[in-house]
């Protein structure tokens, strides 16, 4: 069954995404408590991907699920595309000596040493740059669709045990954190981190009947504890997501409980509009994958500009982050109508959509 509301949630999610990096580009500071509040409930926004894949997993393809078929509609559509536009930075590099040899440029050798010294092992595997942002949840989720054959597994256990496994492996992400993002093994520690999520995306799915009924007209106090610890997040100097090695104690990340609890309160309250045509949010949530794989260059390109011309915004306005926010939304949403418009048939390959 076709779910709208679900729906509904990607399309929130990959706009949360978007201005959860665009706070940089905007000069947004934090130096208030509403600041940083906003902050912490802008980035994150990764975990709300997360579930509703886990969601999408049981809704859709547990039924009727064929291992082969899942991954090869994975590596077309999510990995292909990773590949294509993580080899523009190695591509740029590479125009770049080809002008320096045609021109005779003396700077050949500098454009040679930064294409040695470009980590592309590091690249590929982590989704790391510093160009491109976001690529990093490409890597970990391809793996966790390796895994899939467990997560059925799972969904076949009984109920009891299914929450024991979720709850613990929460707890260790509550104290393990996500990883260092320079770290070439970070994206095996993301895996285990995200995993919870995963699962929780999964049980909600299983569940969805008895948590409609169960926490009907309840998720506005859900929202309100989701709110109550972004604030305490703030108010204690907490900025964003937590990142550490795994095996060091760096407290309780406070932000994935957060998150959890608006993957909670988006289930609840979109399905109050579930009976609805929105199609605003239609059409976001069918271009999503198409604005989280553009975004990141619109961002790397807008903020190159800014350097060349030496612009600044005013820091820590919140109209002029809406407003540069809202920009690289909505030419993301633009750049993939047109390569949709002149690539229809190849499109997913290239961008995801």
């Amino acid at each position: 069954m076709y779910l709208n509301s679900l729906n509904y949630f990607r399309g929130i999610s990959i706009i949360l995404i978007v201005f959860g990096h665009c706070l940089g580009l905007a000069d947004f500071s934090y130096n208030s408590v509403l600041g940083n509040t906003i902050h912490n409930l802008t980035l994150g926004g990764t975990s709300f991907f997360v579930f509703i894949s886990g969601f999408l997993f049981h809704h859709i393809f547990y039924a009727k699920f064929q291992y082969r078929l899942f991954l090869i509609k994975k590596t077309k559509y999510v990995l292909l595309p990773y590949l294509i536009l993580s080899t523009l930075p190695i591509a740029y590099l590479l125009l770049r000596i080809c002008i320096a040899g045609i021109s005779s440029s003396s700077s050949i050798t500098k454009r040679y040493n930064e294409l040695f010294s470009f980590p592309i092992f590091r690249h590929y595997l982590t989704g790391v740059d510093k160009n491109f942002i976001g690529y990093w949840y490409i890597p970990f989720i391809l793996i966790i669709f390796l895994l899939s054959p467990l997560f059925i597994r799972f969904i076949k256990l009984n109920f009891k045990t299914q929450i024991l496994i979720t709850i613990l492996l929460l707890i260790c992400s509550i104290f393990m954190h996500r990883g260092i993002e320079s770290n070439a093994f970070s994206v095996f520690q993301n895996v285990l981190f995200f995993t919870p999520i995963y699962l929780l995306g999964i049980l909600s799915s299983e569940k969805k009947d008895v948590i409609y009924i169960k926490f009907k007209e309840k998720e506005f106090y859900i929202l309100g504890l989701a709110l109550t610890l972004a604030i305490y997040q703030a108010y204690i100097g907490e900025l964003g997501n937590y990142h550490k090695s795994p095996f060091i104690y760096g407290g309780m990340d406070l932000m994935i409980i957060q998150k959890l609890l608006l993957c909670l309160f988006f289930m609840l309250f979109l399905n109050r509009i579930e009976n609805y045509k929105l199609r605003f949010f239609e059409i976001i949530a069918t271009n999503s994958f198409g604005i989280f794989f553009i975004h990141g260059i619109v961002i790397y390109l807008l903020g190159r500009i800014k350097m060349e011309i030496d612009f600044s915004f005013t820091p820590n306005s919140f109209i002029l982050y809406f407003i540069v926010a809202s920009i690289v939304f909505l030419f993301s949403l633009m750049v993939t109508f047109i390569v949709k418009r002149i690539f229809p048939k190849y499109s997913r390959y290239l961008i995801g959509s």
